[in-house]
């Protein structure tokens, strides 16, 4: 239970960290990339139009060369690791067998992999033009942008317990500073969330009684 809740976490964590990095990359993208020419309108698909298959092989690319999926790499082996696992402890006699079955199924899901890919990259042909893409290819193939595809992961992965406290600070800072201006005009408002007592800590005891 405690691998499968780990494996799931990775999962949520990928997920949000794949959509904070499409915010990094916009913003550390050069300018000519920022800035190129908007494409017609027309170019650009809407709504339930799909893509050419020219567009969605560009915007693949596109994932590939950002690096922006690059974790969900490791989700399939992680789960069949947990099947065999979780399996092999119920049948331990069966261990070779499990373990040989797991391997075997190692393409068939790995189309899978192909499948989210495809479904991805649907965001970005309804919302960039394949010249866009393109562009955007050729600054992840350069040396920075290789550099980018790389460090990104890491960089989310480091930087998310800032983001945690900072949202957690600003949540009781706002909590408090509500409180403090309605105490000012007279109000009495109840104990905030960030006012309760740590899970784990005993809670106060009432003041003894003056003698």
């Amino acid at each position: 239970m405690l691998r499968q809740r780990h494996v799931c976490g990775q999962v949520r964590v990928l997920a949000a960290a794949m959509v904070a990095g499409l915010l990094a990359s916009a913003a550390v993208l050069p300018a000519s990339a920022q800035n190129a020419t908007p494409a017609p309108t027309a170019e650009v698909p809407t709504g339930n139009a799909q893509p050419t298959p020219e567009q969605l092989a560009t915007a693949v690319q596109f994932l590939k060369a950002s690096g922006l999926t690059v974790g969900f790499d490791d989700i399939i082996p992680q789960y069949l690791q947990q099947a065999t696992a979780i399996y092999t402890g119920q049948r331990p006699e069966l261990s070779q067998t499990i373990s040989e079955a797991a391997v075997s199924l190692v393409p068939e899901f790995m189309k899978k992999r192909v499948d989210l890919d495809n479904s991805l990259a649907k965001f970005y042909t309804t919302r960039f033009s394949e010249d866009e893409l393109k562009q955007l290819i050729t600054f992840y193939e350069s040396p920075v942008g290789k550099k980018l595809a790389t460090q990104q992961q890491i960089i989310l992965r480091d930087s998310m317990p800032v983001v945690q406290g900072w949202t957690r600070d600003l949540q009781n800072g706002v909590m408090k500073r509500v409180r403090e201006e309605v105490e000012k005009k007279g109000g009495k408002l109840g104990p905030s969330p960030a006012d309760a007592p740590a899970e784990g800590d005993a809670p106060a005891q009432p003041a003894a009684p003056a003698q």
